[in-house]
């Protein structure tokens, strides 16, 4: 068999023996690190909102410094978590890793936690760019890129250049790694004086870049969940169909235009604002499908008890995407747009879609990896508590995202209306003790959770 030509998924063997070497445990273990800790840093963040944030400038800690650094955690998370995945499967459709490939999987996992380290080091001493997203300093960028360029070294040597013969989420993936090399080059076009000193348009490139940005990590995070199924059911029907490469043109479509809903305010052609406008509607597809598959879904796994854990989060990742679009639809309309954007109503969209969808999805692909690793009957996958905790998520998260769409509503009606808005003080004051309970409850049942995987990780019996 070539190395570009996979085994179907009905060959993978499942056990603790399909190689979940110690190079791919790291590489988990630093996925699910820095998951821990954009939760562990989003709490010091909601107390920025309270009375306590005092308590925090007296050590010198300001919203300033904690901001980037919960989002560069995000962000760490998801990329490094869908890495993880596409490195689990191209052992499993291609067999145990060679010794140069190890290496490299060693080599990207120091290159990513030395940039960690260091980014987490200079935030904390002041040291900021001001940039949405990539707040840190264009030194550890290096590392980053560094890192990735390993990743698709090992990828490509492995997959190859022909997409004939893949399934959609392998193609998910191929087209994942460049699109994260360009949009992340385009995101540092700030360092250019010709950019950097026009405003309007640095704005403009900046929403860009950072749109198709999060759409290369989507597509790591969706073609995740698609193996995970596959790999499952063993059957990869759905993943050659036409359906799912339709949607996966409508998905790659909307990376690329429907950054427009955030730039309705600048003055840029109105053909950019109409091509943005009807791609996201073209979402209402999406959102029809995913509603339909919602309901089968539900129907189809809700006596499924042999990975509650998996089929839990993969229940929720299709709920929260019916929902997450449903409000990216909203955004999308100009009116709307207008008395919502800049409001807490933005915030609530990017939160439930990191973690509603892209971290709903690569929990459950992460829980697989420790079935793999630990066996399918581990207690960090069986144990009651850790079923409850996936259930408090999903309560945690959606009053926590409630919240503050309510907060982003009253705000973006207030502004829209005037002096005849009605008084929303009552509820501006419960905001910050609502969001700080509600956060600390969701931080909690993440942490139990990731914490037994990482446990579980680290003293596995058979590491392989």
């Amino acid at each position: 068999m070539s190395s570009s030509t996979p085994r179907p998924a009905e060959t993978w063997d499942t056990g603790a023996s399909t190689g979940v070497s110690r190079p791919l445990a790291g590489l988990a273990l630093l996925a699910l690190g820095a998951c821990s800790l954009t939760f562990l840093i989003g709490l010091p963040v909601a107390l920025t909102y309270t009375d306590q944030f005092t308590l925090l400038r007296e050590w010198g800690i300001t919203l300033q410094h904690l901001r980037p650094i919960h989002e560069s955690c995000a962000f760490a998370w998801v990329f490094i978590g869908g890495v993880t995945i596409v490195h689990l499967w191209l052992i499993q459709a291609y067999g145990p890793p060679d010794s140069a490939m190890r290496k490299r999987i060693i080599a990207m996992v120091a290159l990513w936690a030395t940039a960690g380290v260091g980014i987490l080091i200079s935030l904390m001493g002041g040291h900021f760019t001001g940039r949405e997203y990539l707040g840190y300093s264009p030194v550890f960028s290096v590392l980053i890129v560094l890192g990735w360029l390993l990743f698709a070294w090992t990828f490509y040597s492995r997959v190859g250049w022909r997409l004939t013969g893949l399934p959609v989420y392998v193609i998910m993936w191929w087209v994942a790694i460049p699109l994260f090399l360009f949009t992340y080059a385009e995101a540092h076009a700030y360092l250019l004086e010709y950019v950097s000193l026009r405003p309007l348009r640095d704005l403009a490139i900046q929403w860009k870049a950072a749109g198709a940005h999060v759409g290369s990590f989507n597509l790591l995070a969706y073609g995740s969940l698609m193996f995970v199924a596959s790999a499952l059911q063993k059957n990869e029907d759905y993943a050659y169909s036409r359906t799912a490469f339709a949607f996966f043109t409508v998905g790659l479509l909307n990376t690329f235009c429907n950054y427009g809903h955030h730039t309705y305010h600048l003055p840029q052609s109105a053909w950019i604002h109409w091509v943005s406008f009807i791609v996201s509607m073209l979402e209402l597809l999406i959102l029809a499908k995913v509603f339909l598959d919602l309901g089968k879904l539900l129907k189809k796994q809700a006596a499924s008890t042999s990975h509650p854990v998996i089929n839990g989060f993969m229940r929720s990742a299709s709920l929260w995407t019916f929902l997450m679009l449903t409000l990216s639809i909203v955004i999308a309309v100009p009116p709307l747009n207008a008395m919502l954007h800049g409001t807490h109503a933005i915030s609530a969209h990017v939160m439930g879609s990191m973690v509603g969808i892209d971290s709903m999805i690569l929990w459950a692909a992460m829980a697989y990896l420790v079935s793999l690793a630990a066996g399918a009957d581990h207690r960090s996958l069986q144990k009651p508590s850790i079923c409850l905790a996936v259930r408090l998520i999903n309560v945690f998260l959606f009053f926590f995202i409630l919240v503050y769409l309510l907060r982003g509503a009253s705000a973006g009606w207030s502004r829209y209306v005037g002096a005849s808005a009605g008084d929303h003080s009552a509820f501006v004051a419960l905001f910050p003790p609502l969001m700080m309970v509600l956060g600390a409850g969701l931080m909690a049942s993440v942490l139990w959770v990731l914490f037994s995987w990482m446990h579980a990780l680290l003293f596995a019996r058979k590491p392989a």
